[in-house]
């Protein structure tokens, strides 16, 4: 039989010498917080992902792997079984206090997109000629992606409405009026619990669709980059541009309850 959570748990702060007793406290400090909900969303997207797909036709899993430099870790895999395709997925939160609206009426969420190890020149000169891109290109984006480590996004944007609170240090949700006026127009029907409703509001992405293309529409910000319509690199801070009118999202996120499309569209259904 499983063990349950509070037996891996002990267990856990046994096997690296964790006081058991500290372990929340060491869970709140500021540097482990956003790893922690990182790591842990992935997990919240292997379970929602198992539910609104059907998985007579689909399996999701969660690969246990060790991401090395140049080697990207799957978060979760989805795979069609009738063709074995299979469908990388990469989790990514918003950006902490990555919400904004315009003057003409629609908002913007920044989602934190990019790779966790910066590629050294070592790497860029390994890597280059196997990605198809020159030196000096791969050297300019040497911590964005390219549409080819993953195939979908997906994000929650709650993270949006986070901020490090300047006495404690302390990761808090605390969305300003604007904010909680953006999110209530998403879900007026629940007034008392928009923390839980805003991580819940999950969006799912193609990643060539991020990518700066001139099919996207997407334009490079890098200062030195020479190609700023169609580099091919993800943004470090991809957009979720919501319309002013609908509130919803008009540049090719949908909402993962509504994502089996996108799913199709890598198997040619």
């Amino acid at each position: 039989m499983d063990k349950d959570w509070k037996e891996k748990v002990q267990e856990y702060c046994e096997k690296y010498n964790i006081p058991l007793v500290y372990l929340a406290e060491t869970m709140y400090e500021p540097k482990v917080v956003p790893m922690i909900r990182g790591k842990a969303f992935e997990f919240t997207i292997f379970m929602l992902l198992q539910k609104v797909l059907n998985q007579d036709e689909w399996e999701v899993t969660k690969p246990s792997m060790n991401a090395q430099t140049g080697f990207h870790d799957i978060d979760v895999r989805v795979t069609h079984k009738k063709t074995k395709k299979d469908i990388l997925i990469e989790c990514k939160l918003a950006k902490k206090g990555g919400y904004q609206k315009f003057a003409d009426g629609h908002s913007e969420i920044r989602v934190k997109c990019m790779r966790s190890r910066t590629l050294g020149i070592a790497k860029v000169k390994e890597l280059a000629p196997k990605w198809g891109v020159s030196k000096k290109m791969l050297t300019i984006h040497n911590d964005q992606y390219l549409p080819g480590d993953f195939d979908i996004v997906v994000s929650s944007i709650g993270n949006a409405f986070y901020r490090t609170h300047k006495t404690t240090g302390i990761f808090e949700w605390n969305p300003t009026k604007s904010e909680q006026e953006f999110l209530l127009k998403l879900n007026p029907s629940n007034k008392n619990n928009l923390k839980d409703f805003s991580f819940r509001n999950i969006y799912i992405a193609r990643t060539e669709s991020l990518a700066v293309t001139h099919d996207s529409g997407v334009v490079c910000t890098r200062r030195n980059c020479q190609n700023k319509t169609n580099c091919g690199f993800v943004p470090n801070y991809p957009i979720i541009y919501f319309d002013a009118k609908t509130n919803k999202p008009t540049n090719g996120w949908v909402p993962i309850e509504e994502s089996l499309n996108i799913f199709k569209g890598f198997v040619g259904k």
